[in-house]
């Protein structure tokens, strides 16, 4: 077969990730899998066995095929991981893929590892968040260094969600400056946009027991460590006893591993009857327009989403400056940034909000104005298409 007669078909395509859940890494990879032009492409989703069934309501239909790896899982397992490798080299050398594109640190390994192994032509890996402190361990955050350095030698190309993210890896000098592409996430944003002027916002407090006047300080997050709601709550604790004449509320959205600890933290300060803890929530946007400010304290980020959305809504934030929080927030201008892990400051720009009303009009409109326009789905994936298309006339002729 000719080089020439190679691209006279569809392209091969296997995104790999090891969880489909809720999250801004799966939303964006379930986004491009199913945007991609399958008059071009022939897609599959090769994924691990936790996933949630509801995140395939966000796509239209799905026009690829899934294929679910037995032992692949998020966290890491050194005796089901290999088992995992072995299996992934055998799909790939059975269906021949022309392009892996993996997701999220194990599968980001062990997959461009698989394809390697396996004589993929073309191998992309999707940046959507540092990576170098994920473990507790400093050995495991070492030998995962190692990896991506390894790993790094053969990437064709990394598509990262933020250039900041980018430059951490180049810095650290995985893979090679010209093969990285800020590529910023699409995401489904209509819902968001004037959300406030079509719901009911007294009917909505009342489903919480928050009365009209309470100033709500918001939060949508898995609950997990890397997120920081420790912080977050002890800033909180300390904007209750700052403001004794004030009626605040701390809403929490989101469900994870951390949920109990975090209940249990909140009782222990006495702040249950003001922090509430919602779980999942399908109205995520309907919970936002009930916010008078957005508040993020994770400790590690490739491009919060959460951030795009309250910005769509109208929400001031105050975040931890991590990553690439400074690509969606301009300090004093749509909200605020704060150091990692500075409880103090938190407080101080919660404090802000509470005393100067004015600053929530004028940084919620700024954030809408900053968001117009980039962060379409479409944009996305055209950029990513235009990616694969180098690098297939790079290396198939």
């Amino acid at each position: 077969m000719t080089k020439q007669n190679k691209l006279d078909r569809k392209i091969k395509v296997a995104h790999i990730i090891a969880r489909m859940i809720t999250g801004g890494a799966d939303e964006n990879t379930l986004f491009t899998v199913q945007g991609l032009n399958k008059d071009r492409y022939e897609v599959d989703l090769i994924m691990g066995e936790e996933f949630d069934e509801s995140i395939f309501d966000k796509v239209k239909n799905n026009n690829f095929d899934i294929i679910q790896i037995k032992g692949l899982k998020w966290k890491l397992n050194f005796l089901h991981d290999p088992i995992v490798l072995i299996k992934l080299i055998k799909l790939m050398r059975k269906n021949h893929y022309d392009i892996v594109h993996t997701h999220t640190t194990k599968a980001g390994i062990l997959g461009r590892i698989a394809g390697r192994i396996a004589g993929v032509p073309v191998i992309v890996h999707g940046l959507h968040g540092s990576t170098f402190e994920a473990f507790d361990s400093w050995l495991l955050n070492w030998l995962l260094f190692l990896f991506e350095r390894l790993t790094g030698r053969f990437t064709d190309a990394y598509i990262s969600v933020s250039g900041v993210l980018s430059e951490k890896y180049v810095e650290r000098r995985i893979g090679k400056k010209e093969n990285y592409h800020t590529v910023y996430s699409g995401m489904q944003l209509e819902t968001f946009y004037g959300v406030r002027g079509k719901i009911n916002c007294r009917k909505k407090r009342e489903e919480f027991g928050i009365g009209v006047g309470d100033f709500i300080i918001g939060n949508v997050a898995r609950l997990e460590t890397r997120k920081g709601h420790k912080f977050l709550i002890d800033a909180f604790k300390n904007v209750v006893e700052k403001q004794k004449n004030s009626h605040v509320k701390l809403l929490i959205i989101g469900e994870g591993n951390k949920r109990k600890i975090l209940e249990s933290y909140v009782k222990e300060l006495n702040l249950e009857n003001k922090v509430i803890f919602t779980g999942y929530r399908e109205d995520v946007e309907e919970l936002m327009a009930m916010m008078d400010i957005f508040v993020l304290t994770s400790l590690r980020e490739g491009l919060p989403r959460v951030l795009v959305q309250a910005a769509a809504v109208g929400i001031p934030s105050v975040a931890f400056n991590v990553d690439g929080v400074p690509e969606i927030i301009e300090d004093n201008h749509n909200g605020f940034l704060v150091k990692a892990g500075d409880v103090k400051q938190l407080t101080e720009r919660i404090i802000q909000y509470i005393d100067h009303k004015e600053l929530l009009v004028l940084h919620g409109k700024n954030g809408r104005e900053l968001i117009k326009g980039k962060w379409s789905i479409e944009d996305m994936v055209e950029k990513i298409d235009k990616i694969y298309q180098n690098l297939v006339r790079e290396k198939l002729g």
